[in-house]
């Protein structure tokens, strides 16, 4: 009897505390959320961003700036100011050079800032207006864009031509990543097989150190559903030494040509080459063949041979 007494008396001890510590809870989170609704003026450090230089010139990516400011606004402002970490963009133009790489915002950059919003804090004055900007010079170029296919087809199904637009882009940076910057990789990849054409739009990404002349490369993947057709197509001398007689055996070869039917039907003799380019020999006793077609959505492959025999006789 008497346990059970104190079990009761324990449990209305417990409960009266509990209640107090909620009480307590409550009381200050009122009171930490009438402190944060004042408002309040803090001194900050902001990140800087600098826009419109010279076309020619490039802001230094390893030089990071960063501003004081006194800024306005109750607590909550403030945490989200610290969460969000925003930054301030100055127009180059109005910076005042002072030599050594070093700029002063000008009288009518301060007056823009101030009363002007950041992340919901206003700006009362600026602390410190003296920044570091070093300018290097600015490289351009084009670059190809080559795109990386990782897709299967459905039986019978095959990707006839691929389009590019743009196939280059002109490309500005600073010197050390123009260097290093040969190519523009596109990855595709399809977890499904294919059997119809396909569309995909690539949007490179400015950084502090290169920037792209093209906000969208679009790759257009034609795909048919192929037949095949064997062409037998002479073979073309291209340069032959000056003062020699060249027979070639032999002088046609079996083409293996792959397309959409139609396409197929209207393919003619004429429109596939077979080279044997004496620029590409290699003292030996036969000749590479080169195959090309102006024809879209025709792939080429040789069926049996890709070189030929020859004789020389000089005149």
């Amino acid at each position: 009897m008497s346990t059970t007494k104190s079990k009761i008396g324990s449990f209305g001890g417990n409960r009266h505390t509990l209640t107090f510590v909620v009480c307590l809870c409550v009381s200050i989170f009122l009171w930490a959320l009438l402190k944060l609704s004042k408002d309040v003026f803090r001194e900050v450090s902001v990140g800087v961003r600098i826009t419109n230089v010279p076309t020619d010139k490039f802001v230094s990516p390893l030089q990071k700036n960063s501003m004081k400011i006194l800024v306005e606004g109750n607590g909550l402002s403030l945490l989200r100011l610290y969460a969000e970490n925003p930054s301030l963009t100055i127009d180059f133009n109005d910076l005042q050079p002072l030599g050594d790489d070093r700029y002063r915002l000008s009288k009518t950059s301060r007056e823009k800032l101030s009363n002007s919003y950041l992340s919901r804090f206003r700006i009362r004055n600026t602390i410190s207006d003296t920044l570091l900007v070093k300018l290097e010079k600015k490289y351009t170029r084009k670059v190809p864009v080559l795109v990386h296919l990782n897709v299967n087809f459905q039986r019978e199904y095959q990707l006839t031509e691929l389009k590019v637009q743009p196939d280059s882009i002109s490309v500005s940076g600073i010197k050390s990543a123009m260097d290093t910057l040969q190519k523009i990789d596109v990855y595709i990849k399809k977890k499904r097989e294919v059997k119809s054409n396909f569309t995909e739009i690539y949007k490179p990404k400015n950084t502090d150190f290169v920037s792209y002349g093209a906000n969208r490369i679009r790759i257009e993947g034609i795909v048919d559903k192929v037949s095949e057709r064997v062409i037998r197509v002479p073979v073309e001398l291209h340069n032959v030494p000056e003062g020699c007689q060249i027979k070639i055996f032999p002088t046609e070869v079996p083409v293996l040509c792959t397309g959409d039917l139609n396409l197929l039907k209207g393919l003619r003799t004429e429109d596939i080459h077979v080279v044997a380019d004496f620029d590409q020999w290699q003292e030996k006793s036969t000749l590479p063949l080169s195959l090309t077609t102006p024809k879209k959505r025709i792939k080429l492959r040789f069926l049996n041979e890709k070189s030929v025999d020859f004789l020389m006789k000089r005149q």
